[in-house]
C-alpha cells in the first residue's frame, strides 16, 4: 500500500530541523535575552535582582520560542524567526555595554 506521504525524508528533516531550531537556536535566543536584560537592568535594580529576572524572562523566552519553531509554517520561518530575534537581542546586549 504507497504511502500518504510523497517525500518521508523530507518530511523527517524538517522535522530535524525544526527541532534544532527548538532547542539550540531557543538556548541561544534566551542566553542573549538573559545577557541583554541583566546588563541594562544591571544599575537599575542591582547585580543579583538583575541576573534574577534575566534568569526568569529567558526561561520564558525559551519555552516561548520552542513552541513557535513548531508552530511555523515551515522550518525556514522557524530558523529566520528566531535568527532575527537573536540578533535583536544581541544588538540590545550591545546597547547596554553588556559585551565588554
Amino acid at each position: 500500500m504507497a504511502s500518504a506521504a510523497p517525500s518521508t525524508g523530507r518530511y523527517r528533516l524538517a522535522i530535524a530541523s525544526r527541532s534544532l531550531a527548538a532547542i539550540l537556536g531557543s538556548y541561544g535566543l534566551a542566553v542573549l535575552t538573559s545577557l541583554a536584560i541583566t546588563a541594562g537592568l544591571a544599575n537599575v535594580l542591582g547585580a543579583r535582582d538583575a541576573v534574577t529576572l534575566g534568569r526568569m524572562i529567558g526561561f520564558l523566552v525559551y519555552a516561548g520560542a520552542a513552541i513557535w519553531a513548531f508552530g511555523c509554517r515551515s522550518a525556514e520561518s522557524a530558523w529566520t524567526g528566531i535568527g532575527l530575534a537573536s540578533a535583536l537581542a544581541a544588538l540590545g546586549l550591545l546597547a547596554a555595554g553588556g559585551a565588554a
